[in-house]
C-alpha cells in the first residue's frame, strides 16, 4: 500500500504588487486564487498529507483578509482529516526580532497544522497512516547562516519510520534556478534512507534522484516574475511507499499569463503610433504584457514616445502593461567638427591662390595686384 501526498510551495500570498497600480489588489487575488485551487484539489481528492515547503506568504506582514482566508483553508483540510505540515521560507521568515514572529506561527498554534519552526535543526513528527508509520521532518529557512554555507551540513537526520520525508526551503546544487549569494544544499548532504525531499525556493517544477532519494520541487503556484513566463505553474500529487515514489503528477493552477513583447525601435516614425498598432494585435484583457524596447532612438524621435498616452489608449485591452526601457539607447546628435585654426590673411591668400590656379597670364597680374591691395587694407584694420 502507498500513501498520497500533495506537495506545494512558494505560494507567495499577498505580494506588494505595486507595479500593477490600481489593479494591484486584483493581482494579489491571483496568488490567493491559485492557493485556494490547490486546497480545493486536496479537499476533493483527499491526500494523506498536505505539505507546504516554504514561502506560503510573500512577506512577514500579510494583510488580515489573506491570513483569514488561509486559516479557513487549513480548517477545511483539518475537517477532512488531511494532515498539513509547513515550514518557513525565505520570504515569510523574520530576519530580526524587530520583524516579530512568522505569520505562519498563528497556524502552528492552532490544531489545524503542524509547523516546523526551528531553522537550526530539523524537527520531526511521526504519524500512522494505514499500516505505514510516517516520519515527516522539516527545517525552516535560516536567514542568519553564512551565504556560502550548506544548511544540512553536520545535521543528522535518522529515518525511523516506514516512510520518511524531509521538508526544506533552499536551493539544492544541480537544480535549475537563480543561485545568488545564499546558502545552498550540496548533494552529499541529502540524507540517505529517506523516501522524499519536499523542497521549496526554486519556482520551476523539477525533480531528481540524489543518493537514491527522490528530490522534488513543485515550483510556485503563480508566476511571480517575468523570468517565469514560459513555466507551467502548479503543485504535485505524489504516491509514495517505503521504496520511494510510485507515481508523480503535476497539476496546473490557474496562474495568470505573463508575456514579453520585444519592440524593435524603427529608425524613423512616430513611436507611439507604431507601438499602438502592434499592441492592438496582442490585446488580451487577462494578459500581463511587458513591452521591452530594443534599439536606439534619436532625441527628435524620442519626443514622439509618451508612455502615459499608450497606457490610456490600451488600458482596457490588457490586465496590465509594463514597460522595460533598460535596453533603449539614445543616439547622440552628430557633433559638428570645429574648423582648423586660421587667420583672416591666411584665408584671403587661400582664396586668391585658388583663383590664380585657374587664371591666364593677364588675369594673374590683376589678381596679384588685387591681393596686395586687400592685404594692405586688412593689415590696416588689424588683421593678422
Amino acid at each position: 500500500m502507498s500513501i498520497q501526498v500533495l506537495l506545494t510551495a512558494d505560494n507567495h500570498l499577498d505580494p506588494p504588487a505595486v507595479m500593477y497600480g490600481p489593479r494591484r489588489f486584483e493581482r494579489k487575488l491571483d496568488f490567493l486564487r491559485c492557493f485556494e485551487a490547490t486546497v480545493e484539489y486536496a479537499l476533493k481528492n483527499r491526500p494523506d498529507l498536505f505539505l507546504v515547503a516554504g514561502d506560503l506568504f510573500d512577506h512577514v506582514q500579510p494583510r488580515n483578509p489573506t491570513r483569514t482566508r488561509v486559516m479557513d483553508c487549513f480548517r477545511a483540510l483539518y475537517e477532512k482529516e488531511i494532515r498539513v505540515f509547513l515550514i518557513g521560507g525565505h520570504h515569510d521568515t523574520p530576519r530580526s526580532r524587530e520583524q516579530g514572529s512568522s505569520p505562519i506561527s498563528i497556524y502552528g498554534s492552532s490544531k489545524y497544522v503542524t509547523y516546523f519552526q526551528d531553522s537550526s535543526q530539523p524537527t520531526s513528527a511521526t504519524i500512522q497512516v494505514q499500516e505505514h508509520s510516517i516520519m515527516i521532518s522539516g527545517i525552516s529557512y535560516n536567514p542568519t547562516i553564512a551565504w556560502n554555507s550548506d544548511p544540512l551540513q553536520d545535521l543528522k537526520i535518522t529515518p525511523l519510520a516506514n516512510i520518511n520525508i524531509l521538508m526544506l526551503h533552499y536551493p539544492i546544487r544541480g537544480f535549475k534556478g537563480y543561485y545568488g549569494e545564499e546558502p545552498t544544499v550540496q548533494p552529499k548532504s541529502i540524507p540517505e534512507g529517506i523516501q522524499l525531499v519536499a523542497a521549496g525556493h526554486l519556482h520551476r517544477h523539477q525533480r531528481s534522484v540524489i543518493r537514491g532519494v527522490n528530490v522534488i520541487y513543485p515550483g510556485s503556484t503563480e508566476r511571480v516574475r517575468f523570468l517565469e513566463e514560459n513555466e507551467e505553474k502548479g503543485f504535485v500529487w505524489i504516491e509514495l511507499d517505503k521504496k520511494g515514489t510510485v507515481s508523480l503528477d503535476f497539476v496546473k493552477t490557474p496562474a495568470r499569463e505573463l508575456r514579453t513583447f520585444e519592440f524593435r525601435i524603427p529608425r524613423e516614425g512616430n513611436i507611439n503610433e507604431l507601438l499602438k498598432e502592434k499592441l492592438l494585435k496582442l490585446q488580451n484583457p487577462e494578459l500581463v504584457l511587458r513591452v521591452k524596447f530594443k534599439g536606439s532612438v534619436d532625441v527628435k524621435q524620442l519626443s514622439s514616445y509618451r508612455r502615459s498616452e499608450i497606457q490610456s489608449l490600451v488600458h482596457d485591452k490588457f490586465f496590465s502593461l509594463v514597460f522595460d526601457e533598460s535596453e533603449m539607447q539614445i543616439r547622440k546628435p552628430e557633433v559638428i567638427q570645429p574648423l582648423p585654426r586660421t587667420t583672416p590673411l591666411k584665408e584671403l591668400r587661400r582664396y586668391f591662390q585658388k583663383q590664380l590656379e585657374k587664371a591666364d597670364e593677364e588675369e594673374r597680374g590683376l589678381l596679384l595686384e588685387a591681393l596686395k591691395m586687400c592685404e594692405q587694407r586688412l593689415q590696416e584694420a588689424g588683421a593678422w
